[in-house]
């Protein structure tokens, strides 16, 4: 029984080293051997960047055209889906379990965890910094402003922010007019 624990543990660590070394691996060839080769299932046009750490791959889902960028963390414990044409900027976090605390008699580290799976639905744009937690759905068309706290779910096309974030505003339809540079 012991040996086949170390084999367990074996295993386990070199996944880890395994995917230590796919996150290093920068531009285009480092996207696609991440999406083929990491853990986690996407779909065409899905790009993670470099220095992206996916904990539990295997419970994450990616539809098309999913932008990650860099130093994002996706903790997938509880179940991650994330729909087609969402961007996810940098050093943003999305966790789908937490760790129970409520019994005082158990030590924080022995109450093990609260999992929640998280959905972004299509076309949502997280800006830098933000934090999605366990059981929010992002709802399409939904913008999370940069160091937003999510921690409830979102309408559709609403722009979301702040800590705990709350809705600021609405996406509109109509004509795109560009922005002009400030002088």
């Amino acid at each position: 029984m012991r040996s086949l624990t170390i084999v367990n543990c074996i295993g386990k660590e070199l996944g880890e080293w395994w995917r230590a070394f796919l996150q290093a691996i920068p531009g285009e060839i480092g996207c696609a051997l991440r999406r083929r080769l990491y853990g986690f299932r996407a779909n065409v046009g899905t790009r993670v960047l470099r220095n992206v750490i996916i904990y539990h791959p295997n419970k994450v889902r990616m539809g098309r055209n999913v932008q990650i960028t860099v130093g994002c963390q996706l903790n997938g414990g509880g179940g991650i889906t994330i729909q087609d044409d969402v961007m996810i900027g940098p050093g943003s976090l999305v966790w789908s379990q937490n760790h129970c605390y409520h019994n005082s008699d158990v030590l924080i580290t022995e109450q093990g965890y609260n999992q929640k799976s998280v959905l972004i639905e299509e076309d949502v744009w997280i800006a830098a910094g933000c934090i999605i937690l366990p059981g929010v759905r992002l709802g399409r068309g939904t913008v999370v402003a940069a160091g937003a706290v999510v921690t409830k779910s979102t309408d559709p096309y609403t722009v979301v922010g702040g800590i705990p974030a709350r809705i600021i505003g609405r996406r509109q339809s109509g004509p795109i007019v560009p922005s002009r540079p400030t002088p």
